[in-house]
C-alpha cells in the first residue's frame, strides 16, 4: 500500500511540472496576404468587398500608366472590382491563405 501511495504522488508531482509554463512565450504572427495589382493601374479604381474604393494612381502626374501596386488584405475570401472610366474591367471572388500574394491584372 505504501508503494502505491509513492506512484500516486511521483505521478502527480510530474504532470504538475509538465502542465506548468508550456504557453509561456508563444508568439502568433498576424495573418497577411496580398493584391498585386499590375497592367494598366493608371485611372483604376478598387473595390475590395464592401470597403471604400480606393485609386490605385498615387498622382494625376504620373507618365507611366502601367505600374505594379501591392496592398495588404487580411486572408481569406474577397471580392474584388475594378473600375476604368466609368466601366467594370475586373469583378472576382479570390480566396487568399496566409502569406499568399495574388496578382490580379488590369487591361
Amino acid at each position: 500500500m505504501h508503494y502505491l501511495k509513492r506512484i500516486v504522488a511521483v505521478l502527480m508531482l510530474v504532470c504538475l511540472s509538465l502542465g506548468c509554463g508550456l504557453k509561456e512565450g508563444v508568439v502568433q504572427k498576424e495573418a497577411k496576404s496580398y493584391l498585386w495589382f499590375t497592367g494598366n493601374t493608371k485611372g483604376a479604381i478598387v473595390a475590395i468587398d464592401d470597403l471604400t474604393p480606393f485609386s490605385l494612381s498615387s498622382s494625376n502626374s504620373d507618365q507611366n500608366s502601367s505600374r505594379e501596386k501591392h496592398y495588404e488584405v487580411i486572408p481569406g475570401k474577397h471580392t474584388i472590382v475594378i473600375t476604368k472610366d466609368g466601366r467594370e474591367v475586373v469583378n472576382r471572388i479570390i480566396m487568399l491563405g496566409d502569406g499568399m500574394t495574388k496578382e490580379i491584372q488590369i487591361p
